[in-house]
């Protein structure tokens, strides 16, 4: 007579495992996806010239200022927009200025982060009537840029909704905090990374908001779902 061992027994016996192994880890790790979302809001990587700091207390001309650091830092997270932001960039591409801005919307109901790049120095570069800065930054893993905010008045139409709370931003009558000719945006294929070159006069600045899309929990749990689902078409096949 032909013996029949159970899954269970073979497990135990050392030659299989349950076949449910494979869907408990799957429904693990999305666990522990969706557990690790509160991380999301961040910047991950930073190269070049970018130093990332906290929100300093002020923006205004003067108060924050250096010949070697790009400063970037998180302004707000999962701030829900009520009305549409208008964004100069809001797809994976190159801007050099002063080219037409693409332009683009980012739509209301969109929950985002916003992020903040600052350049100002204290002496030009020799020979030059400006410094050169140049630096990246890349967000967590499935953060997604949305749209990068430029020009002086988009900025401080946008400060007081994804400023950083405690920062007191340049006011929309100052002209000195748009980007000027030469100066390049990059927004990676991935839509993670930001790279910029920035030139900029001593008493000037250039600054550039980001705006970030994380991941719904949701759409984790649906991945998971999936996987868990093919794991058991796995387990009908074997058993076919």
């Amino acid at each position: 007579m032909r013996r029949y061992e159970s899954t269970t027994t073979k497990s135990l016996s050392g030659l299989a495992k349950p076949w449910y192994t494979f869907a408990m880890r799957i429904l693990l790790v999305t666990a522990l996806l969706i557990a690790v979302l509160p991380a999301y809001g961040s910047i991950i990587v930073f190269s070049g010239d970018v130093d990332v700091v906290s929100p300093p207390p002020s923006l205004l001309p003067g108060a924050l200022t250096s010949d070697s650091s790009i400063y970037g830092f998180s302004e707000q997270t999962g701030v829900l927009l009520e009305t549409p932001v208008n964004a100069a960039l809001t797809s994976p591409g190159t801007w050099i200025c002063c080219a037409g801005l693409p332009g683009g919307t980012v739509p209301a109901g969109t929950t985002v982060n916003s992020y903040l790049l600052y350049a100002s120095p204290v002496t030009d570069e020799e020979g030059l009537d400006y410094r050169d800065f140049q630096g990246s930054i890349t967000f967590s893993p499935g953060e997604k840029i949305v749209g990068v905010i430029i020009g002086y008045e988009n900025l401080a139409n946008t400060d007081m909704s994804l400023g950083a709370p405690g920062t007191t931003y340049p006011p929309a009558s100052y002209k000195l905090g748009g980007l000027e000719q030469y100066d390049a945006v990059v927004i990676s294929p991935n839509a993670e990374t930001v790279y910029v070159d920035f030139h900029v006069a001593v008493g000037g600045d250039d600054m550039i908001r980001i705006l970030t899309e994380t991941p719904e929990p949701a759409d984790f749990v649906l991945l998971g779902s999936g996987l868990v689902a093919l794991a058991l078409g796995r387990k009908r096949v074997r058993g076919a």
